[in-house]
């Protein structure tokens, strides 16, 4: 399979109309498109002249007793029916490429705006942004099948009033006058599909979204007793979901029925008109069954006209979607001239304000390990937020060094500043992966793993340091969890590091032993750590209480 081109970062955030766009005619998809479109188009106006092609049999072959018209026109029938087979085929295969590399271009997109380190303001739960950049996306890249389908039944309706005509002018202008105004009934019977298509993806993912944050959370939520709470909230989601998916599919009924009842209604009219002019010999019998036929086939192409307008609804509702979530604004600004961090190995704060709270200052020098202890947890939640850069203090400045740390590249700020939060958030891979992500290729975490007593949970598990983690780490324990997160955050070995809370999760024993393996290997650089823990504070060389 080709690989897939890059894109680029939006720069402003893309409207809705950009999003459908890109997703179906960007890096060479507009070719594509256009190719599926003639393909499709093709099989159209194929199966339209089928009817003519066999009232032209009736009339010129087998009206006149001629085996070799027959035998001229049978041969035309087979190329017309191999034609349309291999044509839709083809288009098939090639929208189907469209639709999936548009798709994958949207999931990108959203993957590259969810992980910019500068983040969003206001958060998305990563469950939303999981059921945007699936079901969203692929709803949007769809849009392909219905453009290109579309396009081409409106052309299979213009084949088959152009052979109405031929046959007969009134009953080509009863065709060509009379499908404007059905097509627009059509389109004014769509219109609030729209709007409950958008309520319908907006509570779906809403339930989606708060179905994989549970899960994501269910064992710390069994543990404090919040899973009957947790399962409440989920069904109140699900059943608000289910009633705006069952009241949206009601409506899409009640489309389907007036489109089939419209367009019912007119082909039988095209029909009388035929039947009567033939019984007044004003078209022969071979013609009317062509009327007849191409009545029976329009009957298909005008309700897939029909469908434009749901099929577009539902490709910009999710268009909106994905268009909100690109153009969520940042957490922090990057500053428009980056400096480059040389000699970053000491920590200052001068009267930082984080939401509302007091003004404090805060020193951290080389080889210092300072313990800040506060009752309140959404200041300490706040505050390594704050050194991590994903939000901007009320007031006050920070320094890394000599640097003020706005004015830093926020990759290059995090390689000499680690904040690392108090949730152990472990990816797919082994215990090694996991332990060395922050370190060079080669570089030895033997230090880290013992510092952080992860050697006990190596030696408890089957394949030690080998032995897969599943995501977000739900196959390991808390404390095992923990353990492996901090020795990867000691394994870096930032000249600043930020602990929030790191043992929690583990017993007394196994929290001195950390204490003095955390004391041991930051000796010579800057640690802050953000505890209640009397282990742990007993090695730092100050205490500072907010």
């Amino acid at each position: 399979m080709p690989s897939t081109p890059q894109s680029a970062p939006y720069r402003d955030g893309p409207t809705p109309r950009q999003v459908l766009a890109d997703a179906i005619t960007a890096d060479g998809r507009g070719a594509k498109l256009a190719t599926a479109s003639v393909g499709f188009t093709g099989h159209q106006v194929a199966e339209a002249l089928v009817p003519v092609v066999i009232g032209a049999v009736i009339d010129r072959a087998i009206a006149t007793s001629d085996a070799a018209a027959l035998g001229k026109w049978i041969l035309v029938l087979g190329i017309l029916f191999t034609g349309l087979l291999l044509s839709w085929r083809f288009a098939a295969r090639i929208a189907d490429s469209v639709s999936e590399y548009g798709a994958h271009r949207l999931r990108m997109d959203i993957a590259r705006r969810g992980l910019d380190p500068h983040g969003m303001t206001p958060r998305r739960i990563p469950g939303e942004v999981y059921a945007i950049a699936t079901s969203d996306a692929g709803a949007v890249a769809d849009f392909t099948h219905t453009l290109s389908t579309k396009l081409a039944a409106a052309c299979g309706v213009l084949t088959a009033a152009v052979s109405l005509l031929v046959i007969s002018v009134p009953l080509g202008l009863l065709v060509i006058l009379g499908t404007p105004p059905v097509l627009i009934l059509m389109q004014m019977v769509s219109r609030p599909l729209e709007r409950r298509a958008e309520t319908d993806q907006q509570q779906g993912a809403r339930a989606g979204a708060l179905a994989a944050d549970l899960l994501a959370g269910l064992r710390i939520l069994s543990g404090i007793g919040a899973g009957d709470n947790a399962a409440r909230r989920y069904r109140t989601a699900s059943r608000t979901s289910l009633g705006a998916t069952l009241r949206a599919q009601r409506y899409q009924a009640m489309y389907s029925a007036a489109n089939v009842a419209i367009a019912g209604a007119f082909l039988a009219v095209i029909a009388y008109v035929g039947g009567r002019m033939t019984a007044q010999g004003s078209i022969s019998i071979g013609e009317f069954v062509a009327v007849v036929g191409l009545a029976q086939f329009l009957r298909g192409p005008l309700i897939d006209v029909g469908y434009f307008g749901a099929g577009l609804a539902r490709a910009r509702a999710s268009a909106n979607r994905v268009s909100a979530l690109l153009t969520t604004e940042r957490s922090v600004t990057a500053p428009d001239t980056p400096l480059a961090v040389c000699g970053a190995d000491s920590l200052t704060l001068r009267q930082v304000v984080i939401a509302g709270s007091d003004p404090f200052d805060l020193d951290v020098r080389p080889g210092e390990t300072v313990g800040l202890v506060t009752e309140n947890s959404a200041l300490a939640d706040g505050l390594v937020d704050l050194l991590a850069r994903r939000i901007e203090p009320t007031s006050g400045t920070m320094h890394l060094g000599e640097h003020r740390i706005d004015r830093l590249e926020i990759g290059d700020l995090r390689k000499h500043l680690l904040a690392a939060p108090h949730e152990a958030a472990l990816f797919i891979g082994t215990v090694r992966d996991n332990i060395a992500a922050l370190t060079a290729p080669g570089t030895s975490v033997d230090a880290a793993i013992t510092a952080s007593a992860t050697d006990q949970v190596i030696d408890s598990l089957p394949r030690g340091l080998e032995t897969t983690v599943t995501e977000q780490g739900n196959s390991l324990s808390g404390g095992q969890r923990q353990r492996i997160a901090l020795a990867r955050a000691l394994a870096g070995q930032p000249p600043v590091l930020v602990l929030h809370n790191p043992t929690t999760a583990v017993d007394s024993v196994t929290e001195a032993r950390i204490a003095a393996g955390i004391a041991e290997i930051r000796r010579e650089h800057a640690t802050l750590i953000l505890t209640g823990s009397p282990a742990l504070l007993a090695i730092c060389d100050r205490v500072i209480e907010l």
